[in-house]
């Protein structure tokens, strides 16, 4: 069900997002029906002012009749939020304080399309298109085998930029139908920055060198609100960055942080600036150099956002922990399973006499998808061998999802989940923060390494052959 996430500035981290409960009570700002189809739950998220560290994710129940709510506390007057039914699709709509938008999804022809009745609709139906045609899946694909040319990409993006154009004169508000397009033009920007920067990543080549890149990013306003919601804010920002974050990243950090003192004034943007940087440098960076100077550092500048960055330093030292607790040789901490098909088994059960490969990843994590078929060629170079073995743990909350990510791939190695407390603990004992993580574990059920190398890289193969003597 959660989006899966792009590179660094939407990263796969474990601690990303605020779980709410939907309601039933009158007065609710969203009545939906979904129409013609049966789902057990959804999510919606909302954004009060676009940092993504600060999502509210709510998963809500559909009804046997397909009726569902929602009615949180709005920070402002209106907002935008999106609405993800799995194997149904992605919506947008805008909510009004105290107004009740009424939302039918049914399908016409092959498509899922949403209606709306009662306050801006007229707003909510242009924010669902916005949602549709910009919705970054559209312009990039975890699975290698589905990916387009990256000129496909950039026609599809221009062509449905040119189609908000022109839907965005049906908003009947002026103030609305500028807000949203000055919106639409920077969100644009920021789709048409992801697709450069993958550009550059296939030719090897710094994107920030690129003469496309530079002119997108001219004259950005980092302290525009509007900015900040489409993570051009940071991105201008951070063009202006030209230290490298290449292993030891601390140098990089401490430059944005004075990037962002002489430039940022908007506090939101600020505040938002916190969380990346103690992202970028934690969990990106794993730490490495001096950390405990960075600590300090990093302790003192955040200023009133102080609670923030010491919870992501006391993360980053409870990681440290779990991977002194992991280092190779001690027993592999145990875990319970989940099955596909609902079983319970412990992972010590499973490791017996054999070497292990784990494989922990989720269906939102683009990263770990593009590893899978990786995975799936050493799984075939070492069929019939009984020394080792290939096991995937997924993460997902969604298990919908997973199940169906697996119907799909059809994998044929083992397959489990571990949910709520369980991957809590899970992640935890193994000082996981971003995935995907690999690990393997000797026959003895001792740890052989708990960071290991992807299966992507040459080295994996060659680190197995040693292991089982082939």
């Amino acid at each position: 069900m959660k989006r899966k996430t792009m590179t660094k500035v939407v990263a796969a981290v474990l601690l990303a997002g605020l779980t709410a409960c939907a309601t039933d009570n009158e007065g609710v700002l969203l009545k939906g029906k979904l129409v013609g189809a049966t789902v057990e739950d959804g999510l919606i998220t909302y954004s009060p002012d676009g940092n993504i560290y600060e999502n509210q994710m709510t998963e809500f129940e559909v009804k046997e009749d397909g009726l569902f709510t929602y009615n949180p506390e709005l920070q402002g007057e209106s907002a935008d939020v999106t609405i993800e039914m799995s194997g149904i699709g992605y919506f947008g709509a805008h909510l009004t304080k105290d107004k009740t938008l009424k939302m039918t999804i049914e399908k016409q022809g092959d498509e899922w399309q949403a209606t709306f009745d009662g306050p801006d609709a007229d707003i909510s139906r242009y924010v669902n298109d916005l949602t549709q045609r910009f919705d970054a899946m559209k312009y990039w694909s975890p699975d290698p085998s589905e990916s387009k040319p990256i000129a496909d990409y950039r026609t599809m993006l221009d062509e449905n930029y040119t189609a908000l154009q022109k839907a965005v004169a049906d908003i009947r508000d002026a103030e609305q139908r500028d807000y949203y397009t000055r919106l639409t033009e920077s969100q644009y920007r920021w789709l048409t920055i992801r697709l450069i920067m993958d550009s550059c990543e296939n030719d090897n080549s710094d994107y920030k060198m690129n003469a496309e890149y530079q002119q997108l990013v001219k004259g950005i306003d980092v302290n525009d609100p509007i900015h900040l919601r489409t993570n051009m804010a940071y991105t201008a920002l951070n063009s202006l960055n030209t230290v490298k974050d290449e292993g030891d990243n601390g140098a990089s950090c401490t430059r944005l942080m004075e990037l962002t003192d002489s430039l940022v004034t908007n506090p939101a943007m600020r505040h938002f600036m916190v969380q990346m940087i103690g992202q970028q440098y934690y969990v990106y960076g794993n730490g490495e150099g001096d950390y405990e100077t960075f600590n300090k550092q990093f302790l003192e500048w955040a200023g009133s956002d102080k609670e923030i960055a010491q919870a992501m330093i006391d993360q980053f030292l409870q990681k440290k922990q779990s991977t002194e607790a992991t280092k190779a040789g001690q027993m592999a901490p145990d875990v319970e399973l989940t099955t596909p098909e609902g079983k319970k088994v412990m992972l010590s059960s499973l490791l017996k006499g054999k070497f292990t490969y784990i494989d922990v990843w989720a269906t939102w994590c683009g990263p770990c998808c593009k590893e899978i078929p990786f995975v799936e060629k050493l799984v075939e170079r070492y069929k019939g061998n009984d020394k080792v073995q290939f096991l995937s743990i997924s993460i997902d909350q969604n298990e919908q999802a997973w199940k169906a990510k697996l119907e799909k791939d059809k994998p044929q190695w083992a397959q489990f989940i571990i949910q709520g407390e369980t991957e809590a603990q899970f992640s935890k004992d193994w000082g996981i923060t971003g995935i995907p993580r690999f690990i393997m574990i000797n026959p003895d059920g001792t740890i052989f390494s708990g960071d290991a190398t992807r299966p992507s890289a040459s080295e994996t193969a060659q680190t197995i052959d040693q292991q089982i003597g082939k």
